[in-house]
């Protein structure tokens, strides 16, 4: 098996992650971590997020219209996204067990997961009259 590596690029790019309570793109990533370590690429960056979310260590957030969103939050969980200005936050809304049970019986599909997301108007975008 293949040993791992844990290289002060993965190591930065996990904690930018961990920091951040946005929900940030890949690209927000990049360029947070290119502050702190300007020799980075963003072909890495888009690797290894792509492998710390494989691996559960970050969860990604795909999201309709818009680029994948990276959390720190990795237990099932939902999130809402501003139609207005794009962010994208979590919601506190209960995850439905047993809703792949269901969709695999009516559909014959073997469902390996799914998402569930919410769109509305963010409480700054309210306030600004967005």
């Amino acid at each position: 098996m293949k040993k791992e590596r844990n290289t002060i690029q993965k190591t930065l790019i996990k904690e930018t992650v961990l920091n951040m309570c946005t929900h940030p793109t890949a690209d927000q990533v990049y360029d947070a971590v290119k502050e702190k370590f300007s020799n980075i690429g963003r072909a890495t960056v888009y690797r290894v997020l792509n492998d710390l979310a494989e691996k559960g260590e970050i969860y990604r957030v795909k999201v309709v219209d818009g680029p994948d969103r990276f959390d720190k939050t990795v237990f099932k969980h939902y999130h809402v996204k501003c139609v207005k200005c794009g962010r994208v936050a979590d919601t506190c809304v209960p995850v439905v067990e047993g809703m792949e049970d269901v969709a695999e019986e009516s559909s014959g599909f073997e469902i390996i997961g799914h998402e569930v997301g919410f769109t509305g108007i963010c409480p700054e975008c309210i306030a600004n009259n967005n």
